[in-house]
């Protein structure tokens, strides 16, 4: 059994955490009429970065990873019924059959040896033509990714509206979300024994580049008077459909957080990383059972953040909790018996 890094799993620990707090916030959050502060901007920020960190180092477990195609296709059947058990545990974000990021992770595990082969041949070139070719669509063709209503993005009535919110018009579809996973397959690929993200002249430049181009579109808010960032809606960066400047933006998050943690990796997020999909599947269930809490109780500004930074919070000493009371009842131990050839 290969030896497990720590910052790896620090990373993935973020990364779900970061994913609780989305759906935490989606929940319990401040209502839309409160007024913008540094602290809705940080959680709105961070929470930003959740799926693209997690996709991301997804993608690098899966250069790392070997499988045969009965494995994968076991472990895209896996996925998709997770999504299909996140969807029922929390129907006041989902419909039953709309594909989220478990179905991106099952359609990545399928077709992994599409976009693995060649970056493992020609890892550089790779990396740019799916960069050049996901943001020349979406420049030249912005109505391929479909509506940023987010009813729109999550209704499915029929196997065909199914397939395409899953490859492009969705919450987390295939195109252009790939590009995240390529990203993190090409840190595999260069980061050397101890699995360093690569820093050579031409990341640097490229970081420096993103961070230029991320703090121009700030800029351009402001002078303009438009909001910087959003979900959907009228936006410079937009997460559904997912546009040029959150790309952008995303990209230089994961690398600064990448490296952030691989400098400074915490020991105690390793066992919460190693059971990240565990968290991230069973954390649905109180949200959906208790999502009507705060209307209930019309909570507060200070109380909504309290909430979600709470719940959020709680998982990281649950995980311990978990693995002393039952640590071979966990959904990493399933996947890995189902997968098995």
């Amino acid at each position: 059994m290969k030896q497990r890094i720590e910052h790896i799993d620090s990373i993935r620990a973020t990364a779900v955490l970061l994913m609780v707090m989305v759906h935490a916030a989606a929940t319990w959050g401040p209502p839309s009429s409160t007024q913008p502060s540094a602290l809705v901007y940080l959680v709105s920020g961070m929470g930003g970065l959740a799926a693209p960190l997690f996709v991301t180092v997804f993608g690098w477990g899966c250069f790392h990873g070997q499988s045969t195609t009965k494995q994968r296709l076991y472990r895209t059947a896996f996925f998709v019924i997770a999504q299909t058990g996140v969807n029922a545990s929390s129907p006041h974000l989902f419909d039953l059959w709309t594909p989220g990021v478990l179905t991106l992770f099952g359609l990545l595990t399928i077709t992994q040896p599409l976009w693995l082969h060649s970056l493992r041949r020609r890892n550089h070139q790779t990396l740019m033509a799916f960069s050049s070719a996901v943001f020349f669509l979406i420049a030249f063709l912005p109505s391929i990714q479909g509506s940023s209503d987010w009813n729109t993005r999550v209704q499915v009535t029929d196997a065909v509206q199914w397939t395409s919110h899953a490859l492009v018009t969705g919450t987390y579809p295939l195109f252009p979300w790939v590009l995240f996973a390529v990203f993190g397959a090409w840190i595999a690929k260069n980061g050397g024994e101890k699995s360093l993200f690569p820093q050579t002249v031409t990341t640097k430049a490229a970081l420096v580049g993103a961070f230029l181009c991320t703090l121009a579109t700030l800029i351009y808010s402001a002078t303009y008077d438009l909001e910087w960032a959003s979900p959907t809606g009228d936006a410079t960066l937009t997460f559904f459909p997912a546009n040029i400047p959150f790309l952008t933006a995303a990209l230089l998050g994961v690398t600064l957080l990448w490296m952030l943690i691989e400098r400074f990796s915490v020991s105690s997020l390793t066992l919460l990383g190693r059971r990240s999909l565990t968290v991230y599947l069973v954390h649905f269930i109180p949200i959906g059972l208790f999502y009507s809490v705060d209307e209930a109780q019309s909570f507060t500004f200070a109380q909504s953040m309290i909430v979600v930074l709470a719940y959020t919070c709680v998982w990281w000493p649950a995980a311990h909790a978990w693995d002393r009371l039952a640590p071979r009842m966990n959904v990493e131990q399933l996947f890995r018996a189902m997968s098995k050839d």
